[in-house]
């Protein structure tokens, strides 16, 4: 299990994000975390339970929001480390992040 921090910015609708503000404080979207030797071939998707801090829903356009993921897969722990990148995707990206730290 991998527990991380994360600073996470949704794209508008109009730049192919969600249409609108996802329903609930938690959601589980996919991570794909990005291998940096591979470039964009390298993306590795994880389920991941996705918590906003500040108790708001996730909404289109979003920035710099404050979320913690937890994800179930222990390979995971190998690509979402601190200052690695990595996109949201839900049927296609609608957003992007970066781990800021591990939670233990």
């Amino acid at each position: 299990m991998t527990r991380v921090r994360a600073l996470i910015t949704l794209l508008p609708p109009e730049q192919g994000g969600l249409d609108r503000a996802l329903p609930h404080r938690s959601q589980v979207l996919t991570v794909c975390a990005r291998d940096q030797e591979a470039g964009t071939a390298g993306r590795h998707p994880f389920a991941a339970a996705i918590s906003t801090d500040d108790w708001e829903p996730l909404a289109p356009g979003d920035t710099f929001h404050i979320v913690t993921m937890l994800v179930s897969d222990d390979e995971a722990a190998e690509y979402l480390r601190p200052g690695e990148r990595f996109d949201l995707w839900r049927g296609h990206d609608v957003g992007t992040g970066i781990v800021s730290r591990r939670v233990v």
